[in-house]
């Protein structure tokens, strides 16, 4: 490879270019911040599967997700390709009970969206772009060094070497993020002994704008709605089985999930192209350090139960961008210790609640929790028959708490 070089400077570097980091370069561009993206795959020109944190997931996103969005000038683009939910369903299998939330008993339009995140893609990067956020990809990141003024970036394009001068760097390069790694925090992390099957699929009798989650033994099975009679399945499944679900022809496999899922919606009559991903709860036990803030699945990666991924991750970039625009507009350092001791500070309220809700849905209606199915069951009740708890619960999901 050859000899770094100077390349540019910048006000925010951020390494990751999928749905996080594309969304916050376009919200701190348009508060006047010089943002540059350093994105290790080539960017697509429209919807494609594969490219890095646009891989074709359905997306639930919560009413204060969309909100958010609205108004950071980027739900108008988005919202032809959106199917809204109305009412979610939730049950039990093997047990009486089931809890039922409605739009309108929240005093809102839409409990949430249904958006894949493929077609996010050339939506959210054209956004970017417009904003005049500085886009590099292929650029793959390589190391960074601290000084009093900021941090230097070294990154990858091809066979050179190029480095850019930032007052603070953001890693919102996922999971698996190679500037939380490099940095060498402490991350804890629960393995589920579970595997999401994802696939779409088609029923017999669909119930318009409504999502299904329903608990099994092994975890919980989730159709959101994609118009008509099509849904994104989320099927958690025991590791150990699913090599063999993914060997079933078409017929054995919705003849399965049928069996699984109840016949609701009638018979499961058509599916897709069945992917998987392993589910893993990782947390960085640090969200900043100096002149660095980890963003998004970097800092959080959830089990998928309840859909709150994005919507947690948008409620990241609201507060930095809040810390950043109050400190710009101060004359302060952006990248100073008190900006990201303040971040870091504004986060932990809502990560104290949100990590323990989505640990206890991903296993509290399994067997991984040796309760009776009944008093399962009746919790699932009371959450539906009480309006107070009920709308504590539902506001939260929305992402209205606050």
């Amino acid at each position: 490879m050859n000899n770094p070089m100077d390349d540019s400077a910048v006000d925010v570097a951020i390494v990751g270019g999928g749905p996080v980091g594309a969304i916050l370069a376009h919200v701190l561009a348009r508060e006047g911040f010089a943002v540059m993206v350093l994105e290790r795959e080539t960017p697509p020109a429209q919807a494609v599967v594969g490219v890095s944190g646009f891989d074709g997931r359905a997306i639930a996103l919560a009413e204060g997700g969309r909100r958010l969005l609205a108004g950071w000038g980027l739900w108008e683009a988005l919202q032809a390709q959106a199917e809204p939910i109305e009412r979610i369903h939730v049950n039990l299998r093997g047990a009486l009970g089931a809890a039922h939330f409605n739009a309108d008993e929240e005093g809102v339009s839409a409990l949430g969206q249904v958006l894949d995140s493929a077609q996010m893609a050339p939506v959210l990067l054209q956004a970017a772009r417009d904003s005049g956020v500085d886009w590099r990809a292929p650029a793959a990141y390589v190391a960074h060094e601290v000084d009093a003024s900021g941090v230097t970036v070294r990154y990858a394009c091809g066979d050179a070497e190029q480095r850019v001068h930032a007052r603070l760097l953001v890693a919102a390069d996922g999971a698996g993020s190679a500037v939380r790694t490099a940095l060498g925090g402490e991350v804890q992390g629960r393995d589920y002994g579970q595997t999401a099957i994802l696939a779409r699929v088609e029923v017999e009798h669909a119930a318009a704008r409504t999502a299904f989650e329903r608990f099994t033994e092994e975890g919980p099975i989730a159709l959101l709605p994609m118009g008509g009679q099509r849904y994104s399945l989320v099927w958690v499944t025991a590791t150990d089985e699913v090599a063999a679900r993914l060997a079933l022809s078409d017929a054995e496999f919705l003849a399965q999930l049928g069996a699984r899922f109840g016949m609701r919606l009638g018979r499961f009559v058509a599916v897709g192209a069945r992917s998987i991903y392993a589910l893993r709860t990782t947390t960085s036990e640090q969200i900043t350090a100096p002149r660095l803030v980890i963003l998004g699945n970097a800092a959080h990666a959830l089990h998928p139960v309840a859909g709150q991924g994005l919507n947690l991750c948008l409620r990241d970039i609201r507060a930095l961008l809040g810390e950043l625009s109050q400190a710009q507009q101060e004359g302060r350092d952006i990248g100073g210790a008190e900006v990201m001791a303040a971040y870091a500070a504004s986060r932990a309220p809502d990560y104290a609640k949100s990590y323990p809700v989505m640990d206890v849905l991903a296993r509290g209606f399994t067997d991984a929790v040796p309760v009776p199915k009944l008093f399962k069951g009746l919790a699932l009740a009371a959450l539906d028959a009480l309006p107070p708890l009920r709308k504590r619960f539902v506001r939260q999901m929305m992402g209205l708490n606050g």
